[in-house]
């Protein structure tokens, strides 16, 4: 999710913060091309106290990817804590939303506390991922529509 966010941040313009353990920062030529940009202002921290306070918006992702689980007992001592609980969010402050592209592993990267609190929008997330991918497959069969009747008209 993070390199999404930089390509993004190449874009539209916004402060974004990755914050990591170290050893597990994002690919740094990405880093480097988003930042060439010059459209957002972007940095890594490894203090996710510190980074975290004022933001708008906290966006976490699961520690260990489908085909990545044998890595899950390190990274959960190298990502505790990295976990988004309702202590970082009140860090963050009261303007903060909490985003998560789901699946959650509820109790790792994030508490049941976060995901069901009111200022969690990660089920208005997935619904509106929903409509988006509905708008890419109906542009697609259009698509693919309007090549059959050309094909079929010449």
């Amino acid at each position: 999710m993070v390199h999404s966010w930089l390509r993004l941040a190449m874009r539209i313009p916004f402060e974004f913060v990755c914050i990591c353990p170290e050893g597990y920062e994002p690919d740094m030529a990405t880093v480097a091309y988003a930042q060439a940009a010059g459209v957002s202002k972007i940095s890594i921290s490894h203090d996710p106290t510190e980074a975290i306070k004022g933001c708008d918006v906290v966006y976490t992702d699961v520690w260990a990817s489908m085909g990545q689980k044998e890595t899950l007992e390190k990274k959960m001592r190298d990502f505790a804590k990295f976990q988004v609980n309702s202590e970082m969010m009140a860090v963050a402050g009261p303007q903060a939303i909490f985003m998560h592209c789901l699946p959650a592993e509820r109790g790792l990267e994030t508490t049941d506390a976060v995901m069901e609190a009111e200022y969690s929008v990660v089920f208005q997330e997935a619904e509106n991922r929903m409509h988006m991918q509905n708008g890419i497959l109906l542009h697609c069969l259009e698509s693919t529509a309007d090549k059959q009747k050309k094909a079929a008209s010449a």
